[in-house]
């Protein structure tokens, strides 16, 4: 889009706002008074300002700003707040505006952009619901659509995906499914009464006073308690129908199971299926009277043996526990209560009821008994791992999970990767990428498993894969506590405890991992590989710096120089660094894994606020290695210490990061971001000064004579990383080759991410750049020769790769200086966003004046 055609959006924009705006206050809110007194209003003219503000950015650059999309959500928000004072209609309305412009923003993501159709969709019918109910004051159109929401939901997936939309997702189980079943027969139950002429459901709590035996018997409740052990009993044919299950007739695998079954000391026949799916699972399911098995994958002849008997072990333990029983016997004894004391058995009832609790009241309560369910579940699992541990499959089952793990990849936090909703299938690049990654993931969160993983997997069937092969390689972990613990890590000091528990687990899966990468792989040396994979570039810039390091397990402190980075064979934590004692000047080995690291310039200048620059003169560590004292200088050689304790982390220090790495910048080249486009440019001028304000950079373009002077306070420097996005608009196209160009010329390696959601990153050399007319911006984007722009690469498993440019999302690469973009040039609220990246993460970031 031009320039013009953006700024006439702009203009109508505000226009239209304006008139709307008035028109409101002139029909619907005659009485001013009574607006001006509500804060949902004056929120939504805060906000308003900051969307003119961010689209006055993208009129003039042609881009929007990192955090816009956060504020139009905020804004749709409050403005449908402001007029229905519906808490839900809001939330569903500000999504369901917003997700209009992610589809077409989106619109070269094929799965992703089905997903987010089935989210507009679901988010938009209760929106529209939302404001009828608001209109008629009667929540029943809201209720009822929100009840009916996940079905919405399941039914669009089936349409868009098939069948593998529900198996690919990480959260369900044969459990669930189950639930799942009771809920759809509930339907069922629920259609007959409501919308045939058969009235005989009654509904709200038992009456044991007045005890009516038919009326007990017509009960929702009964009802309900008969549809779930109704549902137990046929769950077995209906899952084979549901989820496309077929009998298996290869004599290996039912041997396979017959032998497992027999170790497991289960009575009678186990019924043997298989679903293709782009996936390695599998599930026990049915009643006691129909026990069934169904193994899950693209093809069960490519699952290892061994692997095969952990997992078929894990489910037949599923069925040994009777744990599909004990879970309806659960559920209706859920029932039972809910009858006596007249809460509403389902959502449903709550919405075709007189309930006489709000549904926010009702969403929490029933969130509780999720809450214990989930827990009980997740206890099943680890029971049913446990039994597979005792009958001698430990090592198979937790072969089988790293496997399972590797599958979803980076899809793992959300509990879905998707790629399994695809037809193209991984290449064996990108399926090594994602195994390695994945090894060094699982030790890593043996180690310290972060927040957002914990937070990730809460919606899941079954624990944290980590925390499964702890339990299952070594004995310190049972399965009550295993469900409940990524509640209890959530707290840092109770991820230390584990921590040192998990220390002989998570050296038996790094033996594990290490088997089972290099015979899947063909790999004879994990470290010759790495190096012919270049992977000691990734710390090019690092090596040869003083750093602080601190051990996750112990809290040990060293501080020593980076003299090397070597490999080991050892898939889980391959780099070893060579760090030379500041101390003893003796040459330590550190496990990468095992380490956070922040970057100190020992005489270096450190600004910890404006005006108050201070020079490092030695970090002192305590002899426990756990403590010490940070001794700075200040422009009068006054001495001022920083204390370093054990109970914090290296961060909390709040050491910023030191001017004197600008020095780098000198005479080198630097990306410029100006309005937005990112430009090749170098520092030919550094002023240092004892004040902020004097402090001053000289940048000229790389192509031309023109310089600029900049205060230091006037810029945000990133140093390091440098992420180009790749424009849909002709207008950057320059800039981006001008890039392109320089990559190539200098070898950088670099990430290339893709539009795919499989085989989408590449990671190499440019070796040629096709982008046809660049120079004239005025030559629109032909669609037709989109094949004819491509890059070529020769990427790190030395193979030239041809790559479409329309399918590239964005490149990413390390430099010695980094990415450097103007304050004046940045939405108040992205400022913001800044100064709290600043307080949180102070060595990530120049940003050194008040916003």
């Amino acid at each position: 889009m031009k320039k013009a055609q953006r700024f006439v959006l702009f203009y109508s924009y505000i226009l239209i706002s304006i008139s709307i705006f008035l028109s409101f206050f002139l029909i619907i809110f005659p009485d001013s008074i009574q607006v001006l007194i509500d804060w949902t209003f004056w929120a939504t003219i805060i906000l308003f300002m900051f969307t003119v503000q961010e689209f006055h950015r993208f009129a003039k650059d042609g881009k929007r700003s990192d955090l816009s999309d956060i504020v139009a959500i905020f804004f749709f928000f409050f403005v449908i707040l402001f007029l229905s004072k519906d808490m839900m209609t809001s939330i569903m309305g500000a999504f369901s505006i917003y997700l209009w412009f992610g589809i077409y923003e989106l619109k070269d993501y094929p799965v992703l952009n089905k997903i987010l159709i089935i989210s507009l969709v679901t988010y938009n019918i209760i929106f529209i619901a939302g404001i009828i109910s608001t209109y008629l004051s009667n929540p029943f159109f809201l209720n009822t659509t929100f009840a009916f929401s996940f079905w919405i939901i399941l039914g669009l997936g089936f349409i868009l995906f098939g069948r593998k939309y529900i198996i690919v997702w990480r959260f369900m189980s044969p459990e669930y499914l189950t639930l799942f079943l009771y809920i759809i027969a509930w339907l069922a139950v629920a259609f007959i009464d409501q919308y045939t002429p058969f009235k005989f459901i009654r509904y709200g709590p038992l009456n044991l006073i007045n005890f009516n035996l038919l009326e007990f018997f017509l009960n929702i409740y009964f009802i309900l308690i008969l549809v779930n052990w109704l549902v137990y009993f046929i769950s077995g044919p209906i899952l084979d129908k549901m989820l496309g299950i077929k009998r298996v007739k290869n004599d290996t695998l039912v041997s396979l199971v017959n032998d497992v079954k027999e170790r497991m000391e289960i009575k009678g026949k186990v019924k043997v299926g298989f679903g293709k799916y782009p996936i390695l699972n599998a599930m026990a399911y049915g009643s006691i009277f129909d026990k069934r098995i169904a193994i899950i994958a693209e093809d069960y002849n490519e699952i290892p043996e061994d692997e095969m008997k952990g997992i078929i072990a894990h489910e037949l333990a599923h069925s040994k526990g009777k744990h599909t029983l004990i879970l309806t016997l659960i559920t209706s004894l859920d029932l039972v209560i809910r009858m006596i004391l007249g809460i509403p058995a389902t959502i449903y009832d709550y919405t075709f009821g007189n309930p006489s609790i709000p549904l926010l009241g009702f969403i929490l309560l029933n969130l509780g008994i999720y809450i214990i369910l989930y827990i009980f579940v997740r206890y099943l699992e680890g029971k049913a791992d446990l039994k597979s541990k005792k009958i001698g499959y430990t090592k198979e089952l937790a072969k089988a999970l790293y496997n399972l793990e590797s599958f979803y990849a980076t899809g793992r936090e959300i509990g879905l990767n998707t790629m399994l909703l695809c037809d193209e299938k991984i290449n064996k690049d990108n399926q090594l990428l994602n195994y390695m990654e994945t090894a060094q993931y699982l030790h890593n969160s043996m180690i310290r498993p972060s927040r957002s993983s914990l937070l990730g997997n809460i919606l899941n069937s079954h624990p944290p894969s980590y925390f499964r092969l702890a339990a299952l390689l070594d004995d310190k972990l049972k399965p009550m506590k295993e469900a409940i613990l990524p509640f209890l890590c959530l707290r840092k000091k109770t991820r230390k405890k584990y921590t040192e528990k998990f220390r002989i687990a998570d050296n038996e899966f790094k033996k594990l991992a290490n088997q089972k990468f290099m015979e899947l792989f063909e790999i004879s040396s994990v470290s010759t590989y790495l190096s012919g994979l270049k992977r000691k570039e990734l710390f090019k810039y690092e090596i040869g710096n003083d750093y602080m390091y601190k051990n996750k397990i112990t809290n040990e402190i060293i501080v020593g120089k980076l003299e090397d980075v070597e490999f080991v064979d050892d898939i889980c934590d391959p780099d070893r660094y060579i760090v030379i004692e500041q101390e003893s000047n003796q040459r330590k080995s550190l496990e990468s894994s095992q380490f956070t690291e922040k970057r100190i310039i020992f005489n270096g200048t450190y600004f910890m606020d404006k005006n108050s620059p201070l020079k490092l003169q030695e970090l002192k560590i305590n002899e426990d290695k756990k403590n010490g004292v940070v001794n700075f200088l200040d422009k009068e050689n006054n001495l001022i210490s920083k204390e370093i304790k054990e109970k914090k982390e290296i961060g909390k220090l709040k050491l910023p990061l030191s001017v004197d790495i600008i020095n780098d910048f000198y005479n080198s080249v630097i990306f410029f971001k100006e309005r937005g486009v990112l430009k090749i440019t170098k520092c030919t001028s550094i002023t240092p000064a004892m004040k902020l304000d004097d402090f001053s950079l000289e940048f000229q373009d790389i192509e031309s004579t023109l310089k600029n002077d900049y205060k230091l306070t006037e810029l945000i420097i990133k140093p390091k990383n440098v992420y180009l996005i790749i424009s849909k608009t002709k207008s950057f196209r320059m800039s981006e080759f001008k890039i392109l160009k320089w990559l190539k010329q200098n070898e950088i390696r670099t990430l290339i991410s893709l539009k795919k959601p499989v085989n989408n990153v590449e990671i190499g050399y440019l070796l040629d750049i096709k982008l046809g007319e660049v120079n004239d911006e005025s030559i629109p984007i032909n669609k037709e020769n989109d094949n004819e722009e491509f890059l070529l690469i020769r990427n790190i498993f030395k193979k030239e790769v041809k790559i479409p440019y329309k399918t590239i999302d964005y490149l990413s690469f390390e430099c010695n200086t980094g990415t450097v973009s103007k304050k004046s040039e940045t939405s108040l609220i992205n400022k913001f966003g800044y100064k709290i990246m600043k307080k949180l993460k102070p060595d990530k970031i120049f940003y050194l004046n008040k916003v």
